[in-house]
């Protein structure tokens, strides 16, 4: 098995704040996400534009498709995705292939 990069960008939804997705964000890492088999760690962030960008690192592509099954339709992931324009979501996967420090 090996690690996968998953590299996820959208836009908030009209008329949510930055304050309140990273609240929301950090809420979910903390209480869904982080407690995922295979979940390594995520990176949120911004551009100028708008436009947010998530990088999470996972211990296998299994371990990836089994977060997004048990992401989608949750009670508990259900504030989170519903601050996101989905139209604007877009989700790519990557094999790591280098890792340098």
């Amino acid at each position: 098995m090996s690690k996968t990069i998953e590299i996820v960008t959208f836009r908030l939804a009209s008329g949510v704040t930055d304050e309140a997705f990273t609240a929301e964000t950090m809420s979910m890492e903390r209480e869904f996400l982080g407690k995922l088999h295979g979940f390594l760690d995520r990176d949120t962030g911004k551009s100028k534009d708008g436009d947010w960008v998530v990088v999470l690192h996972w211990a296998s592509p299994e371990d990836a498709q089994s977060s997004m099954d048990k992401f989608v339709g949750n009670e508990g992931t259900k504030t989170f995705t519903d601050m996101i324009d989905m139209p604007t979501f877009k989700m790519t996967r990557y094999e790591l292939r280098d890792h340098y420090e």
